[in-house]
């Protein structure tokens, strides 16, 4: 249904929503429908503990949790944070929130004090759920809130008594007597996720009913396969919260581990014969390259799903070779302002490795050219832009940045540089934005740049990407002008930056000393000088 008019790509006829009800709404409906037919499918395995959990008890804790919140006051307009490990408390709670007509917004545990501190301050949640091992991090840090009120832990004891237990919350409820609050569809939100945009601190990405209803649909024509999944992506990134919550909601059986151990993730697709990897390129890299799993039988894997970043068609095949009746691996485009995906290659007969893919139906793609924003034809490189149901209401307490992200048609620009061929496929080729990527993670050079000025040796500083290979992406690398008369070395900055701030955001491409960092006539970094500086090091070595 892929169509070209005007260098406009059109996805096809947008799927029809159930938009006059709530995404809770859609939520209960589709469990209930599975709790009343195939109630005993098994929903969630634990593939570290084994511990499973079918769909009866998913939809029972969901209101068991949902009712104990009704209880406690959350209503529509509330925000409840989320964070912890991977757990089907997290994800009941998830749901449940949403039923309520609140908005949830899952958050990091890896976050340092300072970067915990800018998200709750743009989510302003009242209510925190929370892993023991994230309250034992983060605590303090909860307290210094004024806006947080109650702090519920899901596991273990209570570390404080101020602590209420999430077993005394969630209260015993009959299925059929529990009701999602009214929303507004189209301008209450459902998620507030975490991103950078194009540039600067992570802004909270507002994802409203209608978005989310809208991601679920594009599941639901999907869904004619009975399948199981296995992920290792966290539920507080876009990627794994809504590929999980919408795979559910079509009755897939997902295998979820907390974080990537080669071992145990092989295991798991042997022992529990998963047929769909959802998947980060670091993980095709090492499918493709590692001897470990030649050790395993992989012969019920028939696709994997990769997102977070592009993947070469060297990468691909690599990994095709290690697993005999995998029908491809195919890659989606979006980010986390797009509801998970805009664009996807998700047919065997069309699809063209390395790309990102065709536009979803309902979706609008352009290309424009950087400098005067005219629309682009097919094979010409550009900004790429994106219309359509599922692109977010905005950012949250930041209209300044919202207003940015979009031009004078209405289109998210993506601050990714690519281009559609003659059929309407994408390929994303490059980034006209700042953010790196750091095995699947974004890393925002502006906010490594300010911890890197706090310190007292540095005069000037500027953050970009290094090319590592499919494997890990970009390797966040300093130029540093260092103050005169001071001795200082590579360890100091990154030790400095180590201490400061969470793992991706580390130094792994080391610090360059420089007497002067590259800018245009406005101030602003001429990133692309320091790329191609280090694109020269690279080969000369």
């Amino acid at each position: 249904m892929v169509s070209i008019h005007n260098n406009i790509v059109y996805g096809g006829p947008a799927y029809r929503i159930p938009a006059h009800i709530s995404f809770g709404q859609y939520v209960l409906d589709s469990l209930n429908e599975i709790y009343e037919n195939e109630g005993e499918r098994v929903a969630l395995i634990n593939g570290e503990t084994g511990e499973e959990i079918n769909y009866n008890q998913l939809v029972q804790e969901l209101v068991n949790i949902g009712t104990g919140l009704k209880r406690m006051g959350v209503s529509r307009g509330d925000v409840v944070a989320l964070c912890s490990e991977n757990n089907v408390q997290i994800l009941a709670t998830a749901l449940a929130v949403i039923c309520c007509g609140g908005s949830v917004t899952p958050i990091n545990m890896q976050y340092t004090n300072d970067e915990m501190k800018h998200v709750l301050k743009i989510a302003k949640p009242n209510i925190l759920v929370c892993s023991q091992a994230a309250l034992k991090i983060h605590y303090k840090n909860f307290k210094t809130q004024r806006f947080v009120k109650t702090i519920i832990q899901i596991d273990g004891a209570p570390i404080n008594s101020n602590i209420k237990c999430y077993k005394n919350v969630a209260q015993f409820s009959k299925r059929q007597d529990f009701e999602p609050a009214d929303v507004r569809g189209w301008s209450d939100v459902g998620f507030i996720l975490y991103s950078s945009g194009t540039t600067g601190l992570p802004k909270g990405v507002m994802l409203s009913h209608l978005n989310l209803l809208y991601s679920a649909t594009y599941f639901e024509e999907k869904s004619d396969l009975d399948l199981s999944l296995l992920t290792v992506v966290p539920w507080y990134h876009a990627y794994g919260l809504m590929s999980t919550v919408n795979y559910l909601l079509v009755k897939k059986k997902l295998v979820y581990l907390n974080g990537f151990n080669p071992q145990v993730y092989l295991n798991a697709i042997e022992k529990y014969q998963i047929n769909i990897l959802l998947a980060v390129p670091p993980i095709v890299v090492f499918l493709g390259k590692s001897p470990l799993v030649s050790k395993y039988d992989m012969s019920t894997v028939m696709g994997v799903l990769c997102g977070a970043a592009p993947l070469s068609s060297e990468t691909i095949n690599d990994a095709l070779k290690r697993l005999p009746n995998c029908i491809g691996i195919f890659q989606g485009y979006g980010m986390t302002e797009t509801a998970l995906t805009a664009t996807y290659d998700s047919d065997p007969e069309k699809s063209k490795p390395g790309s990102g893919g065709y536009p979803l139906a309902g979706v609008k793609a352009k290309v424009v050219d950087i400098e005067t924003r005219k629309r682009l034809g097919n094979n010409e490189s550009g900004e790429i832009c994106l219309k359509g149901p599922q692109i977010m209401k905005g950012y949250m307490g930041n209209e300044a940045a919202t207003r940015e992200m979009f031009d004078e048609e209405g289109y998210l620009k993506t601050g990714d540089i690519g281009y559609y061929d003659k059929d309407g496929c994408f390929f994303v080729i490059d980034r006209l934005k700042e953010l790196i990527k750091y095995k699947g993670f974004q890393v925002p050079p502006a906010e490594v740049e300010s911890v890197l000025l706090e310190h007292p040796s540095i005069s000037e500083c500027a953050v970009v990407g290094n090319p590592a290979g499919d494997a890990v992406g970009e390797l966040p690398t300093a130029f540093v002008v260092p103050k005169a008369n001071t001795n200082l070395t590579e360890k100091d900055v990154i030790d400095f930056v180590a201490a400061r701030l969470s793992t991706a955001k580390h130094l792994h491409g080391g610090v360059i000393f420089v007497d002067v960092i590259p800018k245009n006539p406005s101030g602003k970094i001429l990133r692309r000088v320091l790329r191609q500086q280090l694109k020269n090091k690279k080969s000369k070595l």
